[in-house]
């Protein structure tokens, strides 16, 4: 599975409507609080390493009841899981929870979490930066508030009272091959030396298979002839559903004069293992999808096995 995707809790979507429900999971002693500060998660060092901090009803004190954003995230085996946004408060914090916590950017500091802490924070952070940038009615300018546990905002103006859900944008990410090489490219504003899978954003009327199609073409000049689907992975940076694929090119021909790619090119599994050694080459970072595709295409020849140049 992609990072981000082992979420364990069971969403019982059907209950967040009810409001005295939702006050009673608050008020069970078991019950668990993740806090988002802004884009920044809530961690704590334990001996083992780092992991979410989940917190106990108490433990929040003055925080709930200043935290603009509560979320009902679902449970796990009976145990309640709320996340709180706030923002504008990182000084604060300290004398709200104690020194034991610390304030990390998931993306950097996924890798050194387990797996489900990363998810449920994955999706604490896509609901919190949600709720805190819809306060306001897109239709007509009004406040909105929170209901269905945090998962809709209404407008307050009786002459509105539109419901408005979170919203996720649908991406495509590709691996391109053809022969015995795949298609990566770089932008400009990446750090030196890195190349990844080809991506864009689906636009209205358009399947995945065509996002594919059309993002290749615009950005590298390279035609398609097979695509498949490979998996997808949530990617709260800040609302997005990576939805990867596999694809075959026609040919090798490039043309990158836009202003999607810095670069692009076709690379040999030799090569690719030549540049990751002498420091030429690096790759999307491990969390992401991107260097999940440029992994599998790797491995599929038996010759070759990515761990062993990588070291992970």
């Amino acid at each position: 599975m992609n990072y981000f995707s082992h979420n364990p809790l069971n969403r019982f979507s059907e209950m967040r409507p009810d409001e005295a429900y939702m006050q009673q999971l608050w008020q069970q002693q078991e019950m668990r609080v993740l806090v988002v500060h802004d884009t920044l998660s809530l961690l704590q060092e334990t001996a083992s390493g780092k992991q979410a901090a989940l917190l106990k009803g108490q433990e929040t004190g003055e925080l709930a009841k200043l935290a603009p954003v509560q979320v009902y995230l679902g449970s796990e085996k009976g145990v309640p899981y709320f996340a709180l946004g706030v923002e504008g408060m990182q000084e604060a914090l300290p004398a709200l929870l104690g020194e034991s916590y610390l304030l990390a950017d998931l993306r950097t500091s996924a890798l050194e979490l387990p797996q489900p802490d990363g998810a449920l924070l994955a999706y604490a952070r896509g609901m919190v930066h949600w709720n805190l940038r819809h306060r306001f009615c897109p239709n007509c300018g009004s406040l909105t508030r929170s209901t269905y546990a945090g998962h809709v905002r209404e407008c307050t103006n009786e002459a509105c009272r539109l419901h408005h859900f979170p919203r996720t944008d649908t991406a495509i990410i590709v691996i391109i091959s053809e022969g015995d090489a795949c298609l990566l490219g770089r932008q400009a504003a990446w750090p030196e030396g890195m190349y990844a899978t080809i991506a864009g954003f689906l636009e209205p009327g358009e399947t995945l298979e065509q996002a594919v199609a059309r993002e290749a073409k615009e950005e590298t000049g390279v035609e398609l002839q097979e695509i498949s689907y490979h998996s997808s992975q949530p990617w709260p940076f800040p609302s997005s559903i990576m939805v990867g694929f596999r694809a075959t090119a026609r040919s090798r021909d490039i043309y990158t004069e836009n202003d999607e790619l810095e670069d692009a090119r076709w690379f040999t599994r030799s090569e690719i293992a030549a540049g990751l050694q002498d420091g030429t080459l690096r790759l999307p970072p491990q969390i992401s999808i991107s260097y999940r595709l440029i992994r599998d295409w790797y491995n599929s020849d038996p010759a070759f096995n990515l761990e062993e140049v990588t070291g992970y």
